[in-house]
């Protein structure tokens, strides 16, 4: 058996870490001299503290630790699936004031709109507001096509709001509201002088939350080989149409897929540039389950171009969650 320093030093812990988790009841020494106090550790030891550890970086609490039960995982999975999907879509409104030089502190300080509050489908796009109360719309590629507006101006994706401003992508813009009608004036990432307007109509003014309005694929497949996709894949460019990949010019420098790694199991091993590990995930023939976010299936085919055969994968982001399209594919060549 081992005495508590040497027990602690197992794990790179202090013996005011071993002894606090004892005073928890995390963890019971095998054996307590009643006379000198001193206390020893043995294999169960050994492996409950391994447990208490790797749980606590897994990110369950103490308590939770206390209590656990093998159900409390699935919970912890489903808490940490919306943790990720409210953080990227915080990273992206971040990232879009960066780019753009913006300050967080430009936008407004949260006015309520109850009519506002609610789902929206477009109806069409017009040159100018004039236009658009006429309903003269125009061919166009906008892509959001569904707007949700939530309690409390809660943003999500590209998404926030206050009274009169809809904010896409860290831009403001002005809204109206005439009856089941709303008038967004979308204005020009690059050029804020140049606009459109973006006609929504209601649907509901129901009060939604994030989790009510994500599109979630069904990933409960049963796998099935594809001999083809088994070993390592290394990414050499993202296109937002496959037929515009040109193996000649790739771009690889900032994205932040690197590789990837099918088994013969039907696991698949994701690695990313700024991780120094590999996520794994599973797939079925022609299907990866959660490559980008929780509840999606990303279709990959395969695509031979000068005798070299290429993997596509659709990247399903938060476009394709919350906006309903694909942002692009990865393209990716097997590694010999």
């Amino acid at each position: 058996m081992l005495k508590i320093g040497d027990f602690a030093k197992i794990f790179a812990i202090s013996i005011k870490t071993v002894r606090y988790y004892e005073s928890l009841g995390l963890i019971v020494p095998k054996y307590i001299d009643i006379y000198t106090g001193y206390r020893y550790y043995d294999e169960d030891n050994i492996k409950r503290m391994q447990e208490i550890l790797a749980l606590k970086k897994l990110g369950f609490s103490l308590e939770e630790i206390h209590n656990f039960k093998e159900e409390d995982i699935l919970k912890k999975i489903d808490s940490l699936k919306k943790e990720v999907l409210d953080m990227e879509s915080k990273i992206t409104l971040l990232k879009e004031f960066s780019l753009k030089g913006k300050s967080v502190l430009e936008m407004q300080s949260f006015v309520n709109d109850e009519k506002t509050i609610g789902k929206w489908q477009l109806i069409g796009l017009a040159e100018n507001m004039t236009k658009a109360k006429r309903q003269e719309f125009r061919e166009d590629d906008y892509k959001i096509k569904e707007l949700y507006l939530l309690p409390n101006g809660e943003s999500y994706w590209i998404v926030s709001w206050t009274k009169g401003i809809i904010y896409l992508n860290g831009v403001a813009n002005s809204y109206e509201v005439d009856n089941d009608l709303m008038y967004v004036t979308i204005k020009d990432i690059m050029d804020e002088n140049n606009s459109k307007v973006a006609i929504y109509q209601n649907v509901n003014h129901n009060s939604y939350n994030i989790d009510d309005i994500k599109h979630k694929d069904d990933t409960n497949f049963s796998y099935v080989k594809d001999d083809l996709a088994v070993g390592f894949w290394h990414t050499v460019d993202f296109v937002y149409n496959p037929l515009s990949f040109n193996p000649e010019s790739p771009e690889t420098s900032n994205l932040p897929l690197e590789k990837l790694n099918f088994r013969s199991n039907g696991e698949v091993q994701i690695g990313y540039k700024d991780n120094n590990y590999m996520r794994y995930s599973k797939y079925t023939k022609d299907y990866i389950a959660d490559l980008v976010l929780p509840d999606t299936l990303s279709h990959y085919f395969y695509k031979t171009i000068d005798n070299h055969q290429y993997l596509f994968i659709e990247w399903k982001s938060g476009d394709y969650v919350y906006g309903g399209f694909i942002s692009g594919y990865y393209v990716l060549e097997k590694e010999d």
